[in-house]
């Protein structure tokens, strides 16, 4: 048949061995999943049949070689580029301790076995025990796929394959180095000398080279991508040059430079598409191509390869068990571990192949290492893809705050020179599970030239729809027209049931502005979403650390726990180094509310004396690469102080290239499920309500209001109005302009109640930015909980909203009126 299509085996034509290799890589994993069989073990067997032994339309020559070992050394970057480098870091001892079990076990079953049963030498025992010790991440791809990648036993696995190899190869450097001439003391000074100065070159200059790069370097977005190229490649060469091997180099390129790379970004998805579709399947073909089918009739073989093969899954098998039992894994995960940790490939071969140069093993023994790296190729990804699933069934079972709630994420547009960067925040704190887009958005101003801004718009959300899909990140892009661009905003946010709003600022001060400016600052009165006011500087992939200021009762807002989790999925992805900041007297309620808090991330706490303090302590933290969060909130919430919104231009002006976003926290959820303004009005009665023009001081306004009960001893209101003036000494009452708070317990009331005070011309209030029209006084009996008298705080701040309501009740002429105003808003709000 060949004769007659004038065709000669194994085929030497490029164009016909890159078809048929493509369609391999394409048809394999379609067929084999059919009968259930993992894709990666179809292509390693569709490698075997087409390879010299048996259909001999391949030969494995220099080429499938060179591609082969492209395979392997993009397989082991990628590793490295997707370990989580905060859970590797904070399970860096168990990593080395489970790689060292992982190791030990079988290589001593090789040592005993290999010196008592098959007659090897030590050296060659030892060399047996550095070819089954090892694993290669050959199932990478399948965790991957299935989304587990950051669970602590699958990180555990993969930073354990750094031990693994390390010490099998080190074994084969230091087997080899006894023969010929290698040997003596200057050849091992010699080595040594030579790894410590290519990891040390490694470490100080592959971070700092990457980052400059990224920064500096304006270029179309391809340019990332073959620079990563580079960092690879070199890295490996110059690693084979320092005498480790090349798989190693490759692995440590990817740790070195895993910061840089967010998961969920562009150049992360243009890695792992052109390595999940061409160069990691390139490999395993080559490995399939090993196997020698006629091998498979000589008994000898055979027994060897079984035992090297008992070897090799006992040895895993216990360190698999043994790690389960100390960690208190699942039963899924331990089978992930033993799974990811079973095939052999890369350090095998190259322990095997450089063995038998040497003369330590024969041609069977070889032959029975290559039936080894196709047995556990097989059953190894199977494992892995049976009991992943399970895993990752388990991680979606986990609870998360702060709620279930779908995440849509709108970011306006506005500016060229930062979408992207406002972007890629977006893709940061967009929850990996999530099935909702992404909403880019631009707005135009109605108008004569509404069409030329229409269609610059466009522009924009084109350009934003083409850097999303880089990401594999799914966008609805949004294009609105109103006469007023915060209200066309507000109005896509409540069209589009938007949860979070990423927007920058150009961090242009002026006295004139409030906060950030007229749209920023309408945006924020008009929306009770989350709002990411952005500042950014650097690229965000480059960016070190996460300093985040948490005011005094941030972590009592209902949106706490939804923006910590949001800026916890933006360190996650970075892997920056995140840092709280909060005041003495909190530190402790706010930790741990921190940490309630999914994902969990290793942090670090840090604390002021006083709120005053956080300039100072910017002073002394900041450094180049640093993003600054600050926690802030909206008038009238429980947090809020005239300080907050002097902060962001305050950092604006003394950290010109500082990158910072102001998070104000979403004002929908519900702290308990019960709707706060609603328990407000339990709490108001139009009778503890009283009106004044002005003229008297805050502490006879105070004793009057108090006056408006008959159940309060009269004896002890001047006592009580002394506790709750002390009680403000420290801080302003001021909830919002024009509106003050004041709360305490006390043993004069059985309830909670609340009182409210308003007085036309304005009263002065010490430590207040503005006169008080409104003066709300919150009592709560002894024995009531924290959490039930903050509850309270909490519903008595969302009672009066800045804007026309508050005005309205500066007009109000009667108690009642001012009752009925209240009871309006808050049937508004609920509606």
């Amino acid at each position: 048949m060949t004769d007659l299509l004038n065709i000669s085996l194994p085929f030497s034509n490029p164009v016909t061995i890159f078809a048929l290799v493509m369609l391999i890589i394409l048809l394999a994993p379609i067929l084999f999943r059919k009968i259930k069989v993992p894709g990666i073990v179809g292509i390693i067997l569709s490698g075997t049949i087409v390879g010299p032994s048996v259909l001999g339309l391949l030969e494995r020559d220099s080429t499938i070689e060179l591609l082969g070992t492209v395979g392997l050394l993009y397989l082991m970057f990628m590793a490295g580029l997707s370990i989580d480098l905060n859970r590797f870091e904070k399970l860096r001892n168990q990593s080395i301790g489970f790689g060292s079990l992982s190791y030990f076990f079988p290589a001593l079953g090789a040592y005993v076995g290999g010196v008592y049963l098959l007659g090897y030498s030590i050296e060659t025992s030892l060399l047996l025990g550095a070819i089954v010790g090892s694993h290669t991440l050959l199932a990478y791809p399948i965790v991957e796929r299935l989304g587990i990648t950051k669970n602590t036993a699958v990180t555990m696995s993969m930073g354990g394959t750094l031990v693994t190899d390390t010490l099998s190869l080190g074994i084969l450097a230091v087997i080899a180095g006894t023969v010929g001439d290698s040997q003596g003391a200057g050849y091992w000074t010699g080595f040594a000398t030579s790894i410590a100065l290519f990891l040390a070159a490694a470490i100080f200059i592959l971070p700092r080279l990457s980052r400059w790069f990224f920064q500096h370097m304006k270029h179309d977005n391809y340019v990332d991508f073959v620079f990563m190229m580079a960092v690879l490649f070199v890295t490996a060469f110059l690693a084979e040059l320092a005498g480790l091997a090349s798989i190693i180099g490759a692995f440590i390129a990817g740790l070195l430079i895993n910061r840089l790379v967010p998961m969920n970004g562009t150049l992360m998805n243009r890695i792992q598409f052109v390595g999940n579709a061409m160069f990691i399947p390139f490999f395993l073909i080559s490995v399939g191509m090993l196997v020698n089918v006629q091998v498979l009739a000589n008994l000898e073989v055979w027994l060897i390869a079984i035992f090297f093969s008992i070897l090799v899954f006992a040895g895993k098998a216990i360190a698999a068990a043994l790690i389960r039992f100390i960690k208190g894994f699942s039963n899924a995960e331990g089978l992930v571990i033993f799974g990811l940790t079973t095939p052999q490939s890369a350090a095998t071969l190259a322990v095997t192949l450089l063995g038998y140069d040497l003369g330590f093993f024969n041609q069977t023994a070889v032959n029975a290492v290559i039936i080894l790296i196709l047995i556990t190729c097989l059953i190894g990804p199977w494992l892995v893809e049976k009991h992943g699933r399970d895993v990752a069934l388990q991680e979606e079972e986990k609870p998360y705050n702060p709620s279930d709630t779908p995440q849509r994420i709108l970011v306006p547009l506005a500016n060229p020179e930062t979408s992207d960067a406002l972007m890629d925040i977006a893709f940061m704190i967009r929850d990996e599970n999530s099935d909702q887009p992404v909403f880019p958005l631009t707005v135009a101003r109605d108008g004569k030239d509404v069409d030329a801004q229409v269609a610059r718009g466009e522009k924009m959300l084109s350009h934003a729809v083409v850097h999303a899909a880089s990401a594999e990140v799914p966008v609805n892009p949004v294009t609105s027209v109103d006469f007023n661009i915060a209200r066309g905003i507000a109005r896509t946010v409540s069209e589009k049931l938007g949860s979070v709003v990423v927007i920058g600022w150009n961090g242009a001060v002026s006295a004139r502005k409030q906060i950030f400016g007229s749209i920023l600052d309408q945006l924020l009165q008009e929306t009770d979403e989350m709002v990411m006011v952005a500042k950014v500087h650097d690229p965000v992939n480059t960016l070190n650390r996460i300093l985040v200021a948490v005011p005094p009762f941030a972590s009592l807002e209902t949106g706490f726990a939804g923006a910590i989790r949001s800026l916890k999925l933006m360190a996650d992805q970075i892997g920056g180094v995140l840092i709280f900041v909060m005041t003495d007297e909190r530190k402790e309620i706010v930790q741990k509310r921190i940490e309630e808090v999914k994902p969990n991330l290793e942090s670090d706490y840090q604390s002021i004396e006083k709120w005053v303090g956080l300039p100072g302590w910017l002073d002394e933290q900041v450094r180049e690469h640093d993003l600054f969060v600050l926690l802030s909130s909206r008038a009238g919430s429980l947090s809020w102080r005239p300080a907050l919104d002097r902060l962001p231009r305050v950092v604006a002006q003394r950290y010109p290239d500082l990158s910072f976003i102001t998070v104000y926290p979403s004002e929908v959820e519900m702290m308990t499920g019960v709707h706060e303004p609603e328990l407000g009005l339990k709490l108001l009665d139009q009778e503890r309500i009283i009106i004044s023009e002005t003229g008297e001081s805050l502490e006879d306004k105070l004793i009057r209001m108090l006056h408006k009960d008959e159940s309060i001893p009269r004896q002890d209101i001047k006592q009580l109005i002394h506790r709750l003036l002390n009680n403000s000494s420290d801080y302003s009452p001021e909830m919002m302009s024009g509106v003050m708070l004041y709360d305490t317990h006390t043993s004069i009331v059985d309830e909670q109640l609340l009182f409210m005070g308003a007085i036309r011309e304005g009263l002065i209030v010490p430590k207040a930015a503005n006169k008080a029209h409104v003066v709300l006084m919150l009592l709560s009996p002894k024995e009531m909980s924290v959490k039930n008298h903050l509850k309270g705080v909490n519903a008595a701040a969302r009672l009066i909203r800045p804007g026309k309501s508050l005005q309205h009740l500066k007009e109000a002429e009667t108690p009642e009126e001012i009752y009925k105003i209240i009871v309006s808003q808050t049937h508004d709000t609920q509606s």
